[in-house]
């Protein structure tokens, strides 16, 4: 069905409120519209690496336990739809533009403006209240105390691996933005931690559980129960997300049977995503993007880089927002054309990022040894000279640094279809 242009405009228009952290207009809206979830067991998670993860892979496995369910995840790649799957599918465009048209209607009728994250959130909730799934999923947009979804009544938290990021706005100190992620604990209900090795982790996560309550929610003051996870070194992301689905369906008493078939079905895009042209072209994409959550990966992107590539060449695609920990970043993707025989990198710009994009011209100044380095502004500029050249000449394909610039790729691919955003095969359903 085609798209409500004037909603989405408006819809469009939430993102001059940028980015604001706080619980105040998300609830009054919640509120005004009389959202009700009281039939729905609500997952809450939190983190900075690994939560997309965890979250599709629990959605999968729900799907094919036909067990309904709703995933509400951030940023999209390709269109907004994707922030809100049923039943691992994007929902439907009618869908969409009818819950943020309440969303409007309310935010009208209150004198509020929301911001964008806020909308689909709100957008979220209408649709699982529209639909009643037995499970809603929900990821954390930024931090967890103040961002929207802390306002759904979640019956488990869950958090994954935590490191320094958005120290503008969460704080430079580990443990400060330990406990603003942490603060998602809900009183009188388990939380899942990934049990980390930073000094005082447990006294900090234990000390938001025991003070956790949102007296603003209505939320009596007690204590959350806390559950930590201990992830064996050397795993990969998604076998660390098998982990720490299993510790939840546990806690939730939800049949895991189907965990592993989701975990090999799995089809989560721009997350270890490999697309094969007609033409031979073999592109790697993938949205690591901070230097922790690329070392999780790094391996396991320079095994798919060197399979079926007898020349050992990579070309690697880089573009990124600003992040303070920019040279780590590149260090590591230098690291990774290392192990290359040859590499050439293309630098180039991720377009619909909430914050304007490092600049190519910055990248190129940063020492790339032994590559050979391109700067160009336009990614479709990089991937018309990239097709144009035989795949034996440019090798495998690695697309690191932004979510936003995987997704522009899918969509220059075409790969961008319901069934090619979806969690699962259709097969698999």
């Amino acid at each position: 069905m085609a798209k409500n242009s004037a909603i989405r405009a408006w819809l469009e228009s939430t993102k001059t409120q940028g980015m604001a952290l706080g619980l105040e207009n998300t609830i009054a809206i919640i509120d005004h519209l009389g959202i009700s979830l009281d039939k729905t067991t609500i997952i809450h998670v939190a983190g900075s690496n690994g939560k997309g993860t965890l979250c599709s892979l629990m959605a999968a496995s729900l799907t094919l336990a036909n067990a309904s369910n709703l995933l509400f995840s951030s940023p999209h790649l390709c269109r907004v739809e994707e922030r809100i799957r049923l039943n691992g599918r994007p929902t439907a465009s009618s869908n969409f533009d009818d819950a943020v048209s309440a969303v409007e209607a309310a935010a009208q009728k209150l004198s509020i403006k929301p911001t964008f994250f806020e909308t689909t959130f709100i957008t979220a909730m209408i649709i699982a209240d529209k639909f009643c799934p037995k499970y809603l999923i929900l990821e954390t947009g930024l931090g967890g105390r103040l961002d929207a979804t802390r306002c759904a009544p979640a019956d488990l938290s869950v958090l994954t691996s935590i490191t320094t990021e958005h120290t503008d706005i969460l704080g430079n100190d580990i443990n400060q933005i330990i406990a603003e992620k942490a603060a998602i604990a809900r009183p009188g209900k388990p939380m899942i931690v990934r049990q980390m090795d930073t000094p005082m982790f447990n006294q900090t996560i234990l000390k938001s559980a025991s003070n956790c309550a949102k007296l603003e929610l209505g939320e009596a003051d007690v204590k959350a129960d806390c559950h930590f996870v201990t992830i064996p070194k050397e795993v990969t992301a998604l076998d660390e997300a098998e982990i720490l689905a299993r510790a939840c369906f546990e806690v939730l008493s939800i049949d895991a049977s189907m965990i592993a078939d989701a975990k090999a079905k799995l089809n989560w895009p721009a997350r270890m995503q490999v697309v094969i042209l007609e033409t031979g072209h073999r592109f790697i994409l993938d949205a690591a993007h901070n230097p922790s959550g690329l070392v999780r990966v790094k391996q396991q992107l320079v095994e798919q880089g060197k399979f079926a590539n007898d020349d050992d060449r990579l070309s690697l695609i880089f573009g990124t927002s600003p992040q303070q920990n920019l040279t780590s970043m590149l260090d590591e993707a230098l690291s990774i054309c290392s192990r290359f025989s040859s590499a050439e990198v293309f630098l180039t710009k991720p377009e619909g990022g909430r914050y304007p994009p490092v600049e190519p011209d910055e990248l190129a100044l940063f020492d790339w040894q032994n590559c050979r380095v391109h700067v160009h502004d336009d990614y479709r500029t990089v991937m018309e000279i990239i097709i144009n050249q035989e795949p034996e000449d440019v090798g495998n394909i690695l697309s690191i640094g932004s979510l936003y610039l995987q997704g522009n790729i899918l969509s220059y691919l075409g790969k961008d279809s319901t069934e090619e955003l979806s969690l699962l095969p259709k097969q698999s359903n």
